[in-house]
């Protein structure tokens, strides 16, 4: 099977005068059982880093829902390291799907109130776990930082192997160290970024400041800079929110795509946007190819008659 498969596009997506559109998607949700899509290309240093510094706890950050802590607990279950997680938010009496497989994979939990959350590193929970805790190695929220990234530009190697003659990548940011990664690898061409966040126009500069630090000297800034395109106004009403719009589209791409399940915080948005600039005949790429970051574990976080894979 590869990797590299072709998405069916509806009529209204071939109207365009200048390009007869062709849309495949690397299934990055079929790689690595544990740890889907990005997140172990953002967890692979972080290991290393760990065992380097002889590390006996691995701790990180997230939500709730989070498809981070999600592959976090499920890769480090198969490893010598104990694994603590800094949750977002008091825990309820009734963990989320994501915290209770977390708890079965011996993940140690600790609620953060949320503006100590916001805190990161100099936390007052971050502190409390270091006392309790000896030699911890911390990797931050999404698995981001250089580390991540570095994954990421990795990842970048293994997609172009499989074909590089692609117009254009897109990729679905949250922390953008994704984004970063892949925009920092020479083989990469195009690279039009889609933010499930709102009110994040300025992660542009951080993700072109951190693709600047991998990239080195084997491209500048400016080069960097000029294939980079970042939206921000793509999040169909804000984080892990859908619009009408949206879960209109959502059914209709799993009814003619039931093979390719998109996720509902990111990869569904990014593709919606792709639909409808194609539409429009605004796309101006004649190949591209939709990096599929996993996160399919996030639907558990919605009603099952909000999936429209749950029956496909």
């Amino acid at each position: 099977m590869s990797f590299i498969q072709p998405i069916t596009l509806p009529p209204a997506c071939q109207q365009s005068p200048k390009f007869q559109y062709e849309l495949d998607i690397y299934r990055g949700d079929l790689e690595h059982p544990n740890a889907p899509g990005n997140k172990w290309h953002k967890l692979q240093h972080h290991l290393k880093a760990a065992e380097k510094q002889n590390a006996s706890v691995i701790a990180t950050f997230g939500g709730p829902f989070s498809n981070h802590l999600h592959a976090f607990g499920m890769t480090l279950r198969a490893l010598s390291f104990k694994a603590v997680a800094v949750v977002r938010g008091e825990l309820q009496p009734q963990l989320t799907p994501t915290l209770r497989d977390m708890v079965e994979d011996a993940v140690e939990l600790w609620p953060s109130l949320r503006s100590d959350y916001r805190l990161g590193m100099d936390s007052q929970i971050v502190s409390e776990i270091n006392k309790h805790h000896d030699n911890v190695y911390w990797v931050p929220e999404g698995g981001g930082g250089d580390l991540g990234a570095m994954g990421c530009h990795d990842w970048a190697n293994d997609i172009s192997a499989i074909d590089n003659k692609y117009d254009a990548w897109v990729v679905s940011s949250g922390t953008g160290t994704t984004a970063a990664g892949l925009l920092s690898n020479i083989n990469t061409p195009d690279l039009h970024v889609f933010s499930a966040l709102k009110g994040e126009p300025a992660q542009r500069s951080l993700i072109l400041d951190l693709a600047s630090q991998l990239a080195a000297e084997s491209m500048s800034k400016e080069s960097l800079d000029a294939k980079l395109f970042f939206h921000s106004d793509c999040h169909e009403g804000g984080y892990a929110k859908h619009s009408p719009a949206l879960i209109t589209f959502m059914r209709e791409f799993a009814q003619v795509n039931p093979n390719y399940p998109l996720d509902p915080v990111y990869t569904s948005k990014s593709m919606f946007a792709i639909f409808n600039a194609m539409k429009e005949g605004a796309w101006p790429y004649h190949r591209t190819l939709f990096i599929h970051t996993g996160g399919l574990q996030g639907w558990r976080g919605y009603s099952k008659d909000t999936n429209p894979y749950a029956c496909s």
